[in-house]
């Protein structure tokens, strides 16, 4: 019984949480204009859940991008995401829903000439990081989710065989940082360390609900 309840609590503050991203972003649109210049090309990271993509959305955010992470809270518009993102001040995204459905070829073609980042991760890493995470998981979403980041993975690498130059991919978990990301993005090094968001957070919160 006090399992259930932890379970049910647990997804009320996941939802409630993402709403208040919702609104939260509304304001911080409004205001990002006067904030940070704009930057161009777009940056698209098209990684998949658990892949870093907090720590990049970071890192975009410390080279000057108007960056965003996990759009509307993941909460899907009525016009869907691309006529959604045209009007949008942003010109850096991570999260959901860019690894979702084929979306970043609705995205290339829609923003030509946008930059592209997979985050990749080792196999046992991602498992050992989504049980942290999804505390109350099923094996069959852990499976179900191997299968959609490798079938992702394999997608995004075949698109953009003939478009090198649009695409880098990084495995943040295994130490790639500014380098890499700057010299694809032609931007100087930053001064501050290389972030590395939600690394091991997740782990007193499961202690916590066993």
């Amino acid at each position: 019984m006090k399992k259930i309840s932890q379970i049910i609590q647990f997804y009320l503050i996941y939802f409630f949480a993402r709403y208040l991203l919702k609104y939260y972003q509304h304001i911080h649109h409004f205001f990002i204009p006067f904030l940070k210049e704009k930057n161009n090309p777009k940056v698209f990271c098209i990684g998949y859940v658990k892949t870093g993509t907090t720590s990049l959305y970071k890192a975009l955010s410390i080279l000057g991008y108007r960056s965003n992470q996990l759009l509307r809270g993941g909460i899907k518009p009525k016009e869907g995401w691309i006529e959604y993102i045209k009007k949008l001040k942003y010109d850096a995204y991570s999260d959901y829903p860019m690894f979702e459905d084929d979306l970043f070829k609705q995205i290339d073609k829609t923003f030509p000439n946008s930059k592209f980042i997979l985050t990749v991760r080792d196999i046992k890493s991602w498992e050992k990081s989504f049980e942290n995470f999804y505390i109350y998981s099923s094996e069959k979403a852990k499976n179900e989710g191997l299968q959609k980041i490798n079938e992702h993975n394999e997608n995004v690498l075949d698109y953009f065989k003939d478009k090198p130059n649009q695409l880098l991919v990084m495995n943040i978990i295994n130490g790639d940082g500014w380098d890499k990301l700057c010299k694809f993005l032609n931007k100087p090094i930053p001064i501050k360390p290389f972030p590395h968001k939600n690394k091991g957070r997740y782990k007193k919160i499961k202690k916590s609900a066993n």
